[in-house]
């Protein structure tokens, strides 16, 4: 079976120990043909597996029981073979039927252990195992389908072979229309409702199927069930809404992000929220694409400064909002903040005096290894630029007594563009408002001094620069061509 990744573990609130005694899990596993002592349960968080427990004396062969006095969270769970290395899939629905759990499959030389599960004291299990069989079946038919239609060279075959897809798409889609009709509420079927393709009206144009499909994206999903935290459905419904679904621009991201968090807020499922807010927290501040800080910066004001997420300690709640209130200034599309420090004449000169297309604000340390090989790569860039419309603006993270490492830097790698440095808190301040963590640091700003891109290289610079500046291959060859030609 497929793997998901969760790249958050949510805590769970605990019952109180009279209630862990009186519930508790208690689930039977029966594997026949496996002889190695090791047994693991496991549930899904992702496409990583969790370890929950595991035991490593059976109680006759082949089988063990997996006990403990606090009920198991619901959702996906697993029981993994680690001599073999595969497991099967099962469900935790509720604390009642986990106590009662019975669990039988074989192991033989096919390795499909799903295809021989068979689980009593369950009846969501019992679903789920039966749901699952049928639409295995499904899926082998319509894999053969589809091989003989790839194979097929007469049109009339090819035809009919498409027609019996049809079928089997028609079935698969009624075995899980039939499923919610029958289990409405069950983990299994919300499971279902919430991978069910949405089926598209005729007659829409592409762009038009797409937001018709973006409509309908959440409309089967239930955000008050939080055992869909321990499915791989949830992160990668989450994945695909932010990924595939919306426009790959911080605004519009932000916006994608709201939608979900308001409903699931709606919802009221705290636990549900939790997780969510956390992964998108976490996916942006961990992000590496271009502008991308602006949606960490709109998450984290919006819900987390302004008292909505009282899961996180104070200690670290501060540190997310100072570093909201760093990075709100410098988002892509604002003015970049004026800073006036030192050349290396002693004269001063400000980031707004400088009059060019583009500015590439670039933060150095003469000490520092991978500076220096960023400097050796821009050099060429800003000398081919240099008449056509950029400047740079650098700065040298050492403070004015140490202007002697600047100055020999600067003349080895032959950087001829602006270069400043400051005493040591005008420096600081330069670098505080900048939110400089490391060097190198490159910031490109527009002629009005509105950030374009943060944390580029030279390369990518250089990629900019030849479409802004140089001018268009179609303009030159219209230029020379013979008069009367295109």
């Amino acid at each position: 079976m497929k793997q998901f990744l969760f790249g958050l573990v949510v805590a769970l609130l605990g019952s109180t120990m009279a209630l862990q005694a009186q519930n508790g899990y208690n689930i039977k596993v029966d594997i026949q043909g496996y002889d190695n002592d090791t047994c693991i349960l496991g549930y899904h968080l992702g496409p990583k597996l969790y370890i929950k427990d595991t035991l490593f004396q059976p109680t006759s062969k082949g089988k063990w029981v997996f006990k403990g006095e606090a009920s198991l969270p619901g959702g996906l769970y697993f029981i993994y073979l680690q001599s073999e290395n595969i497991y099967f899939d099962f469900l935790i629905p509720n604390d009642k039927e986990q106590q009662t759990i019975s669990i039988k499959t074989k192991l033989d030389a096919t390795r499909n252990l799903s295809k021989y599960l068979s689980i009593e004291g369950s009846k969501e299990n019992e679903v789920f195992v039966d749901y699952m069989k049928t639409v295995a079946k499904q899926e082998e038919k319509a894999r053969s389908l589809q091989r003989q239609i790839q194979e097929a060279k007469d049109e009339a075959k090819k035809k009919k072979l498409q027609e019996e897809m049809d079928v089997v798409v028609q079935k698969r889609e009624d075995t899980q229309k039939n499923l919610l009709a029958k289990h409405p509420g069950t983990l299994i079927a919300n499971m279902v409702g919430a991978t069910m393709q949405p089926k598209t009206p005729e007659g829409l144009d592409r762009v038009q199927q797409f937001y018709f499909f973006r409509e309908e994206f959440w409309k089967r999903f239930d955000w008050t069930d939080e055992r869909m935290i321990r499915t791989p459905i949830l992160k990668d419904k989450l994945e695909f809404w932010v990924e595939k679904m919306t426009m790959q621009a911080p605004d519009s991201i932000s916006k994608a992000v709201d939608i979900v968090l308001q409903a699931v807020q709606k919802g009221g499922n705290e636990k549900m929220f939790q997780y969510i807010a956390a992964e998108y927290l976490n996916k942006y501040a961990q992000s590496k694409v271009i502008c991308m800080d602006a949606v960490y910066v709109f998450i984290g004001e919006k819900y987390y400064c302004n008292g909505q997420a009282p899961w996180v300690d104070s200690a670290q709640l501060i540190k997310i909002c100072e570093n909201v209130q760093s990075l709100k200034p410098l988002r892509c599309g604002l003015y970049a903040p004026n800073i006036r420090l030192k050349k290396m004449d002693g004269t001063y000169v400000s980031l707004y005096d400088v009059k060019s297309k583009f500015t590439a604000l670039y933060f150095w340390d003469p000490t520092c290894g991978n500076c220096s090989k960023t400097s050796a790569k821009l050099v060429p860039v800003y000398e081919e630029y240099k008449d056509k419309g950029l400047e740079i603006f650098g700065v040298c993270s050492k403070s004015w007594k140490e202007l002697d490492q600047c100055k020999k830097k600067i003349e080895e790698k032959k950087m001829t563009f602006i270069n400043t440095s400051e005493d040591a808190y005008p420096l600081a301040v330069a670098k505080k408002t900048y939110d400089l963590k490391a060097n190198p640091y490159l910031i490109l700003l527009d002629e009005n001094k509105k950030i374009l891109l943060k944390r580029i290289d030279p390369d990518q610079l250089k990629d900019i620069m030849q479409r802004e500046l140089n001018p268009k291959e179609e303009e030159q060859f219209n230029d020379n061509a013979p008069d009367g030609q295109p």
